[in-house]
């Protein structure tokens, strides 16, 4: 017998009660990709990246989306060494329920560290990944990171350098960018 299908980022926020918009889009894995789909900019977005550590737990950094990741600061919080950083391949992300473009910091995997840089809780609303590519959450910042309670918030985002900006097509909601969207609560 195999085991279950790992419930996905939506369903474990719809199982906490949490109040989220999802939208669909063409599959894109850049953020910046995502932001055109959605019509919003990167300061509008959280993106989560996936390592996985030497005892093969996932490790998802939440940070704002213009923001770059600092590695030392990340390894620190996660009280594990730099060096021991390893991206999570796509095999693994499966396991967790998600897929590459589409990380979360939501998940019901056990042993999963997730860190959050600790701007992204005023951020207000964001849009983040959902498990897939081919969808995004809009969720309030602040209820994102309380949906993971056990997660740490450290300063592991870097802002200062400049990067791609994105400008909305039309409202900040994205709503008239063409994705649809499914109101949750």
């Amino acid at each position: 017998m195999s085991d279950p299908a790992p419930m996905e980022p939506p369903d474990v926020l719809t199982a906490l009660g949490v109040s989220f918009r999802l939208y669909e889009h063409p599959g894109v894995v850049e953020p910046v990709e995502v932001c055109a789909a959605l019509g919003v900019p990167l300061e509008r977005t959280v993106k989560t990246l996936a390592f996985v550590t030497p005892e093969d737990r996932l490790l998802l950094a939440a940070l704002p989306g213009h923001a770059r990741l600092r590695y030392g600061p990340l390894a620190r919080a996660a009280g594990m060494r730099r060096a021991d950083l390893v991206p999570a391949d796509a095999g693994r992300l499966a396991r967790a329920g998600m897929r590459p473009g589409g990380v979360c910091p939501v998940s019901t995997e056990a042993g999963v560290l997730v860190v959050f840089d600790a701007a992204v809780s005023g951020l207000g609303r964001v849009y983040c990944g959902s498990g897939r590519a081919d969808r995004s959450v809009e969720i309030d910042a602040g209820a994102l990171v309380a949906a993971v309670p056990a997660a740490v918030t450290a300063p592991i985002g870097d802002v200062s350098r400049d990067v791609s900006r994105v400008k909305p097509s039309d409202g900040p909601s994205g709503e008239s960018s063409g994705a649809p969207a499914v109101e949750r609560a």
